[in-house]
């Protein structure tokens, strides 16, 4: 009965604080400083588009109006030369004809054998004047400019007004392309048809061509000293489109699939040069997704702990909506986690902080401390888990946290924090 008491005495003992700890995503915004900050006190800003193709086409309207013109002039040139030269002809036609009719019958007769044809006057042909077709000029796309600056060019962490503003300007050269092929490849596909299996070639289509759009930015302060100029190489590389291969001939009518093509590459550059602007000199809200572990137990040991893991939540769901009170929710999650971690034992195994609890605090201290800006407490942070023996996945998560930190006191240095 004593040995029966004591085993069950070490069982209850050994699963105490038996737990478990899961880990929970969560996807939040915050507030990313800028790599090159505007120096002055400078709260406003004014974005703007123009585009390349603009005087191009204008170079093109006009020289089709040119030409037009000059079609009309030959037009009324020629209709006003027509009659002399319907006289010239008919006059000439005339002496030709009064000529051959003098001629005798013999002599015709011999002309057209030795010359194997006939000798008859035949009269010129005064064609009717009419004006040359000048063929519509193919342009370039134009776009409502102010409306596309609105809803792509945001400077996150300032105001959209003309006065003492920065000026954000972005040139778009235009849409290129290469004539769309269709091309073909070869597929092996297996039918089956009363038990008896057969492979069999069937060719397959599909269109292809490649496509750019290059643009250019360039950021001035309000005295028009150049804060930012950039044509990023990557939007002159040309891209490949390919579509989905089919068994059935595509059309060769290309017009719907360049356009649509056009107006995604113009989305797709613009926010491309949004968020480089963003980077270097705006307050950009940048979404970030990661994951809090809380601690799942068949008991309420560890209310202290998912407490803090509610306040964290809560405080990076609200980091850019409520500031204040986010902050409020973290630093709380903070102290709790840093109060807990007195009780850390890793070597313990029936500790209430054990190894994996022990774990589970740092990263989502890491995560609390980002979101905080406290890369000196996070460096501890660091220190500590390289210490202990974790896992290949948890050694990865914390190289990312490295980077992140890294990124993050460039900025913090940039900015003077």
């Amino acid at each position: 009965m004593k040995l029966l008491l004591v085993v069950l005495v070490a069982f209850l003992a050994g699963n105490v604080y038996s737990q478990s700890v899961k880990s929970e995503d969560v996807k939040y915004t915050y507030v990313k400083l800028p790599t090159n900050p505007v120096q002055s006190k400078v709260s406003n800003y004014q974005s703007m588009i123009t585009s390349s193709s603009e005087a191009e086409n204008a170079k093109i309207l006009s020289q089709f109006e040119k030409d037009k013109a000059l079609a009309e002039a030959d037009y009324q040139r020629e209709l006003a030369e027509y009659p002399a030269k319907a006289k010239t002809a008919d006059e000439k036609y005339e002496k030709e004809m009064a000529a051959y009719n003098a001629k005798s019958t013999a002599t015709k007769v011999i002309e057209k054998q030795l010359l194997n044809e006939n000798s008859k006057p035949v009269k010129e042909y005064v064609a009717q004047p009419y004006r040359r077709t000048i063929a519509q000029p193919i342009l370039k796309s134009s776009y409502d400019y102010p409306s596309l600056a609105a809803t792509y060019l945001k400077l996150d962490g300032f105001n959209k007004s003309a006065e003492n503003a920065i000026f954000y300007l972005v040139n778009i050269q235009g849409f290129e392309h290469a004539q769309p092929m269709i091309k073909s490849e070869t597929k092996k596909e297996v039918s089956r048809v009363n038990n008896v299996t057969t492979t069999n070639d069937v060719t397959y289509y599909y269109v292809e061509f490649t496509y750019r759009n290059p643009m250019s930015v360039r950021v001035t302060s309000p005295t028009n000293q150049e804060l930012l100029f950039v044509a990023p190489t990557e939007l002159s590389e040309y891209k490949t489109y390919k579509s989905t291969s089919a068994k059935s001939y595509p059309s060769s009518d290309f017009s719907a699939l360049l356009k649509t093509t056009e107006e995604s590459i113009l989305r797709d550059n613009l926010t491309f040069i949004n968020h480089l602007v963003n980077d270097k000199i705006g307050y950009e809200n940048t979404a970030r997704e990661t994951s809090l572990d809380y601690i799942k137990s068949k008991n309420e040991e560890y209310t202290d702990f998912n407490e803090a893991y509610n306040n964290a939540m809560a405080g990076l769901k609200t980091l850019v909506s409520n500031e204040v009170s986010a902050k409020q929710k973290l630093t709380s999650a903070v102290e709790k986690w840093n109060e807990l971690l007195k009780e850390s034992d890793i070597e313990n195994k029936k500790a209430r902080i054990d190894k994996d609890a022990t774990i589970a605090i740092y990263f989502n201290l890491l995560e609390c401390y980002f979101a905080l800006r406290n890369s000196v407490d996070a460096e501890k942070i660091i220190s500590e888990l390289e210490k202990i023996d974790i896992s290949n996945r948890e050694k990865k998560l914390k190289e990312k946290y490295v980077s992140l930190y890294q990124d993050l006191t460039i900025r913090k240095t940039a900015n003077g924090i």
